[in-house]
């Protein structure tokens, strides 16, 4: 089975029982757990991490991808919109993305539109 990456959303406050409930939810088979903060909103935490065994997601998450050499995550709707809106509103899978404008960066669909949200790795976790 090929790993999934999920992006689980919480607060800051609430990120030691997200974390807990992350693991609980799938029954530790968790690899690579990385939380990121919002730049602009630090309370707004998003937890990163691969699982195989991706039967049920829990509350307030979403599947993701990442473009590792520039930290970008984002979900294929976001990635879509964005070709769309530099692309004169055309989808074109070919279209080449220069993903170093969207460094630490999490790019999320806002119906037909997406944003982007400046994230940085929270150290100590």
């Amino acid at each position: 089975m090929r790993p999934q990456l999920l992006c689980t959303f919480t607060t800051l406050q609430d990120l030691p029982y997200c974390i807990g409930v992350i693991h609980k939810s799938y029954d530790n088979d968790v690899a690579n757990l990385k939380c990121y903060m919002y730049v602009h909103s630090e309370n707004d935490i998003v937890c990163v991490y691969n699982v195989n065994n991706n039967t049920h997601k829990m509350r307030d998450t979403i599947s993701i991808n990442r473009k590792r050499e520039t930290n970008t995550l984002y979900s294929i709707n976001a990635l879509n919109a964005l070709i769309r809106a530099l692309n004169g509103g055309f989808l074109d899978k070919s279209y080449m993305v220069n993903w170093s404008d969207y460094k630490d960066s999490l790019l999320l669909s806002n119906g037909d539109a997406y944003k982007t949200i400046q994230i940085k790795e929270l150290s100590h976790i």
